[in-house]
C-alpha cells in the first residue's frame, strides 16, 4: 500500500509539473477518478485505524473495570462490606477477653483484697503494677497459642496415617492466624519490659526503698543481702532478656520483605527451632520468678494461686507435647507421613471404598 502511494504522488509531479511562476495544469476526468479512488482507499485506512484504536481504548477501559471490579473486596474505597483486618478478629477477641479476665483476677488479689481485710488503700497499683502482672500473661498465653495447633496437627497426622486428609475448619482457621498471634504475643511481652524497666522512676518505689532504709537502721543490719533473691533475680531477668531477643527476631523475620528473602528451610528454622527456644526461654523466666513462691502459703490470696502459676500452665503443656513428639518412634513416623507416606491401615480402608 505504500509503495503505491509512493508511485502514485511520483506520477502526478511527472503529469504536472510546475514551472517557476505558474501553477499545476488542471487534470482530466481520469485523473480526478483515480484520486477520488487513492483518496477512498486512504479514508477507509485511516477508518480501520480509528477503530482499531477506539476497540484498544475500549478494551483497556474494560479491563481496568474488570481489575478494579476483582479487587473491590479489598479495596479500601470500594469494598464497603470489607471488613477491618479480618485476620486478626481471632487472636485480637482471645487477647481481649484473655486480659480482660486476668485483670479482674489480679485486681482482685493485689487492691480489694488489702482493701477489704485490711482496710489498706492499694488503688495506686492499677496504672503500673497490676497492669505488668497481666501483660506477661497474656503474652505468654498468646506464645503457647501460637505453636498449640501445630501439636495438634502433628497428633492428628499421626492418629489418621496420612496427610492427604483435611483438618477440621477451627483448626485450620487457628493455624492460619499464627502469625496474628505470635505478633501480637511480641508486643504485650515489649509493653511488660517497657513497664517493668519504669519500675525506679516511680515515685512510690523511691518511698519503698527510704523506707526499706531506715527499717534496716532502726534493726540495726548492716547488710541487708540475701543470696537466693539476688540470684533469682539476675537469672529471670537475663532469661527474659533472651526471650525477648529470640521474639524479636521472630517478628523480624514475620515481615513479608525480610520472609521472601529466605529460603524455606531457613523459615522453618526460624519459625519453628526458634519458636519454641522462646517458649520455653519465657517459660523459664516465669519459673525462675516463682522460685519459693510454689510453696509459700501467703500467696494464695483468697485460696486462689497467683498469676504466674495459672501462666505457667498452658506453656508447660505445649512443651511436654513437643517433647513426646521429638521421641525416636514417633519423629520417624511424623516425618514419614509429611513426606507422603500413609499407613498400611489407611491404605487398605482406601481399597475397600475403592
Amino acid at each position: 500500500m505504500e509503495c503505491c502511494k509512493k508511485f502514485y504522488i511520483l506520477f502526478l509531479f511527472i503529469e504536472f509539473p510546475m514551472a517557476d511562476g505558474h501553477l499545476y495544469d488542471l487534470p482530466s476526468k481520469e485523473e480526478i477518478w483515480v484520486q477520488q479512488q487513492w483518496k477512498t482507499v486512504d479514508c477507509r485506512d485511516k477508518l480501520n485505524e480509528d477503530c482499531r484504536s477506539e476497540q484498544e481504548q475500549n478494551n483497556l477501559e474494560h479491563s481496568s473495570h474488570s481489575d478494579v471490579s476483582a479487587w473491590s473486596s479489598t479495596s479500601p474505597r470500594n469494598g464497603r462490606n470489607a471488613g477491618l483486618f479480618p485476620e486478626w478478629h481471632l487472636p485480637l477477641t482471645i487477647a481481649l477477653v484473655l486480659a480482660l479476665i486476668v485483670s479482674i483476677y489480679t485486681l482482685a488479689r493485689e487492691v480489694l483484697h488489702p482493701f477489704l481485710m485490711n482496710n489498706k488503700n492499694e488503688f495506686y497499683r492499677i496504672p503500673v503494677l497490676v497492669v505488668n502482672r497481666v501483660l506477661p500473661v497474656i503474652s505468654i498465653t498468646l506464645l503457647s497459642l501460637a505453636y498449640m495447633p501445630g501439636i495438634i496437627a502433628a497428633f492428628l497426622q499421626l492418629y489418621r496415617g496420612t496427610k492427604y486428609q483435611r483438618f477440621p475448619a477451627w483448626l485450620n482457621t487457628w493455624m492460619l492466624r499464627r502469625k496474628q498471634f505470635g505478633l501480637l504475643c511480641f508486643f504485650f511481652a515489649v509493653m511488660h519490659a517497657l513497664y517493668s524497666l519504669s519500675y525506679p522512676s516511680r515515685r512510690s518505689y523511691r518511698y519503698k526503698l527510704l523506707n526499706w532504709a531506715y527499717q534496716q537502721v532502726k534493726q540495726q543490719k548492716e547488710n541487708a543481702w540475701v543470696e537466693h533473691d539476688v540470684w533469682r533475680m539476675e537469672i529471670y531477668v537475663c532469661l527474659g532478656i533472651l526471650a525477648l531477643a529470640v521474639l524479636s527476631i521472630l517478628a523480624i523475620a514475620s515481615v513479608p520483605s525480610v520472609s521472601t528473602s529466605l529460603s524455606w528451610r531457613e523459615f522453618q528454622f526460624i519459625q519453628r527451632k526458634l519458636g519454641y527456644m522462646a517458649l520455653l526461654l519465657s517459660t523459664l523466666h516465669a519459673l525462675v520468678f516463682a522460685w519459693n513462691k510454689w510453696v509459700d502459703v501467703n500467696q494464695f490470696i483468697w485460696h486462689t494461686p497467683p498469676t504466674f502459676m495459672i501462666s505457667v500452665l498452658l506453656p508447660i503443656i505445649v512443651l511436654l507435647c513437643k517433647v513426646i513428639l521429638l521421641l525416636p518412634c514417633l519423629d520417624k513416623r511424623l516425618r514419614k507421613i509429611r513426606s507422603g507416606w500413609q499407613s498400611s491401615k489407611r491404605t487398605q480402608n482406601k481399597c475397600v471404598h475403592l
